[in-house]
């Protein structure tokens, strides 16, 4: 269990080595960054960092939450996202300043989970996602979007225990029968 808050989720199903779980809708800042998988990160997180650090409107210093996400974009570019605190609303959480970060609802929905250990790097995220998606495949679970990353721990963190995830949108039943609470 992380120290940070993160979005609240149900599992509702653990299988064939990953799990599904149900996200609630939640807030997120966002960031497009121009540049290849390894390089974008770096600004990325100092748009986002600035944002919830004290670089909005309300000059309003806001708490880390996990995890970051990150989104190659298929026309290129990759989406960067900091989940905001539960606390805050459309209406209450300040406005970012700098024009690169948005600020988005991301609706409830399904995802598939897998967990990797180690560094960040697209080569682990790409082993990740083909063992996820064939997974999913090999389960006849529909996916209804693209797969990203979600990152839970810092870089100091040392590689081996690093906690590291694709999440993957699905269509998933809505009588789904196990709910366990994250």
């Amino acid at each position: 269990m992380s120290r940070y808050e993160q979005p609240e989720y149900s599992v509702v199903a653990t299988q064939g080595g990953y799990e599904v779980r149900a996200y609630d809708s939640h807030l997120v800042a966002e960031t497009i960054v121009q540049g290849d998988f390894e390089s974008t990160g770096n600004v990325a997180f100092g748009r986002l960092a600035g944002f919830i650090f004290g670089r909005n409107s309300e000059g309003e210093k806001m708490k880390m939450t996990v995890p970051v996400t990150h989104l190659p974009l298929p026309e290129g570019g990759h989406r960067y996202r900091f989940v905001m605190e539960r606390a805050y609303t459309e209406e209450s959480l300040p406005k970012p300043v700098d024009g690169t970060v948005d600020i988005v609802r991301v609706p409830r929905g399904h995802y598939a989970a897998i967990r990797y250990r180690g560094g960040r790097g697209e080569e682990r995220f790409r082993r990740a996602t083909g063992r996820l998606l064939s997974a999913l495949d090999r389960d006849r679970v529909e996916v209804a979007g693209p797969p990203e990353a979600a990152v839970y721990d810092g870089p100091f963190v040392p590689a081996p225990i690093r906690r590291n995830e694709v999440l993957v949108p699905i269509t998933w039943p809505a009588d789904s029968e196990h709910v366990v609470s994250n």
